[in-house]
């Protein structure tokens, strides 16, 4: 929560009929506590559904997919991921899955990892994954290893609840230690690890504000919520992340803010913004 506003992120978990009733359950109780909600990284049928309860909405950004059954680094599209992992490969650097639970010696060697990568920054807590022991030990740990088997990039699972979609939270990897394209060569052989197992899809996560308010015909709150992300953000770059995601991904996948018609666009947002750049320590 932030001043009257309740910070509500992703799509509810269960059963799909019963998501009416716990929605106005839920709005109901919020309405009790004088808090405005607002909903944050919503998708296209939660907009629907929300839009029956008078609420706005403004699209944020997309999310990528990667279409594993398809996946290949065969083709000229993929050339220079195929050199890329190519080059990882022969220079001696191997991919592993680790289960739970870990060790405190493997948590001793992921924490390093992960602060060298952090470099004194502050970790988000709302958005974003941050290093949790307790949370780390409830999935597996895909990692990268060099020539003398050291540690030196991470990625954890996360727990999806749907069949056939994959995708992965915590990622770090040691800037000394781990050369250029270690994550690519982590990706990649995630890619190829789901695709083994069975999976469809590899969900690679928001590409925040992804072709929102830059054109001239946009509606004005998404020109306004453009303008406050872009200049208030310290750790996104938008262009950046979303030419990454392109790389690998096979469709892409809107995802929507919802707000009370109660609630002004440019307040909604700076809210979003301090509590997704407030320390993992505040968000616990």
């Amino acid at each position: 929560t932030f001043n009257n506003k309740c910070l509500v992120m992703g799509d509810p978990s269960g059963k799909q009929a019963d998501f009416p009733q716990a929605l106005e359950t839920f709005l109901t109780e919020m309405d009790q506590w004088n808090y405005l909600p607002v909903f944050y990284e919503s998708s296209e049928e939660m907009v629907m559904l929300l839009h029956e309860f008078g609420y706005d909405f403004i699209k944020f950004g997309e999310k990528a997919y990667v279409d594993l059954p398809s996946f290949t680094l065969s083709g000229k599209k993929m050339k220079g991921q195929r050199a890329l992992n190519n080059k990882i490969t022969k220079e001696g650097f191997t991919f592993d899955v680790l289960t739970p639970p870990f060790s405190a010696e493997t948590f001793a060697t992921l924490k390093e990892i992960s602060d060298n990568w952090l470099d004194g920054r502050k970790e988000k807590g709302f958005s974003l994954g941050f290093f949790s022991e307790s949370y780390l030990n409830t999935a597996p740990i895909a990692v990268v290893r060099n020539q003398q088997q050291e540690i030196v990039a991470f990625a954890s699972f996360m727990p999806t609840y749907q069949t056939g979609l994959a995708s992965i939270d915590l990622m770090r990897h040691d800037p000394e230690k781990a050369p250029n394209g270690t994550m690519d060569f982590l990706f990649i052989q995630l890619f190829d690890y789901f695709k083994e197992h069975g999976y469809q899809q590899f969900d690679l996560g928001m590409a925040p504000l992804a072709n929102v308010g830059t054109f001239r015909s946009s509606f004005l709150q998404e020109r306004i919520a453009y303008l406050v992300y872009t200049f208030g953000s310290r750790f996104y770059s938008f262009e950046g992340l979303r030419e990454y995601k392109q790389k690998y991904a096979a469709s892409w996948s809107p995802r929507y803010i919802l707000y009370s018609r109660d609630s002004w666009i440019g307040y909604v947002m700076m809210a979003l913004l301090i509590v997704d750049n407030q320390s993992a320590d505040k968000t616990k």
